[in-house]
C-alpha cells in the first residue's frame, strides 16, 4: 500500500483545482465568515499565481437567506421549512453570498462569475457541452467561477441533492486534477482516528461515515460517495477542515493534513458526457430518487 507522501508531488502539481464550501463556512456570526473568506481569498490568490485553475462550489445561499429574513422581519427562522420557503430564502440569500465573495476577492484582485445549474442539465449532452465550455472561456480569462444548485427554482424530485455531489460533478465536467472539500471536522473517521490515505471507498469504508452535523445537507456520506465518483478517472479527492487556518495551502504542503482519496493505478483523465450522466444517474438510484 502507498503512502500519502507519495502522492503529495502529485497534489503540488494539480493544475485545475475545484474547492467545495460548505453552508457552515459562509454563515453563522460575522467575524468567523471574514476570517474564512480573508484566508480562502489569499490561498486561492496563491494559487493563481502558481498559474493554478481554480472552481468554487459554494453552499449557503439558503442559509443567507434566513439571515436576511432574519433582518428584515426580527424572527429566527426555526425547526422545518417548507419546499417554497426553501426556494424564497435562496432567491434572497444568493445575491448576498455572491456579494460576500466579490467583497473578498475584488480585494486580491480576482474577479468572479456565477454558475448556477441543475438537475435537468445533466439529462442533457448538449447542456453538459455547454457548461464544459462556458467553465473554460471563464478559466481562460482568469476568471473565478462560483457554482451552485440553482435552488430557487429546483424542486425536491429534481434536485441534485447535496453540493458535496455537485462538486464531484462540476470536477468531471471540466477534467479537474484536485477536488478540495471543506468540511469541519479534521478528515474522515473511524473510531476516533482520522485516515489519512484512502486508495478505494469501501462499504465497509461507507459504513463509518456520518450525516450532516451542521446546517449543511449532506455529512462525510455524500463527501465520500463524491471522492467515490471521481477515483475512476484519477481525479484526486481532498476532505480537510475549513475552520483550520490557511486550510487549502497547508493540504498541498502536509502530507498529513486532512484525508487524501485517491489511487495511482487510475490515470488521470476527463470523464465525457454520457459518464458524467452515468455518474449522476448511479448516485440518484442510490439514494432511491429515480
Amino acid at each position: 500500500m502507498r503512502t500519502r507522501k507519495e502522492y503529495l508531488d502529485r497534489i503540488k502539481q494539480a493544475k485545475t483545482i475545484v474547492i467545495k464550501i460548505g453552508s457552515a463556512r459562509v454563515s453563522g456570526e460575522n467575524f468567523k465568515i471574514n476570517d474564512f473568506l480573508f484566508g480562502l481569498s489569499g490561498d486561492i490568490r496563491s494559487l493563481r499565481d502558481q498559474g493554478k485553475e481554480i472552481i468554487l462550489v459554494s453552499s449557503g445561499a439558503i442559509a443567507q437567506g434566513k439571515k436576511l429574513y432574519h433582518k428584515i422581519y426580527s424572527k429566527e427562522v426555526n425547526g422545518s421549512v417548507t419546499l417554497s420557503e426553501k426556494q424564497a430564502f435562496a432567491a434572497m440569500g444568493q445575491n448576498r453570498l455572491l456579494n460576500l465573495y466579490e467583497s473578498f476577492f475584488s480585494r486580491v484582485n480576482i474577479s468572479i462569475a456565477q454558475i448556477l445549474f441543475g438537475r435537468h442539465d445533466l439529462h442533457e449532452e448538449k447542456n453538459l457541452t455547454n457548461l464544459k465550455n462556458t467553465f473554460r472561456q471563464l478559466l481562460d480569462w482568469g476568471i473565478l467561477p462560483i457554482v451552485n444548485e440553482n435552488d430557487s427554482i429546483a424542486t425536491e424530485e429534481i434536485k441534485i441533492g447535496d453540493n458535496d455531489i455537485l462538486s464531484s460533478i462540476v470536477a468531471s465536467i471540466v477534467g479537474a486534477d484536485l477536488l478540495l472539500i471543506l468540511t469541519g471536522v479534521d478528515g474522515f473517521l473511524v473510531e476516533e482516528k482520522k485516515i489519512n490515505l484512502l486508495e478505494d471507498v469501501s462499504s465497509s469504508f461507507e459504513g463509518h461515515a456520518k450525516g450532516p452535523s451542521g446546517p449543511g445537507t449532506g455529512g462525510m456520506a455524500t463527501k465520500l460517495k463524491a471522492a467515490k465518483l471521481l477515483l475512476p478517472y484519477g481525479i484526486y479527492t481532498g476532505i480537510v477542515n475549513g475552520e483550520e487556518k490557511n486550510v487549502i495551502s497547508r493540504f498541498f504542503q502536509d502530507e498529513n493534513f486532512g484525508t487524501l482519496v485517491a489511487n495511482s493505478d487510475f490515470q488521470h483523465r476527463s470523464p465525457n458526457e454520457k459518464e458524467i450522466q452515468s455518474q449522476f444517474l448511479s448516485i440518484s438510484k442510490e439514494e432511491g430518487e429515480m
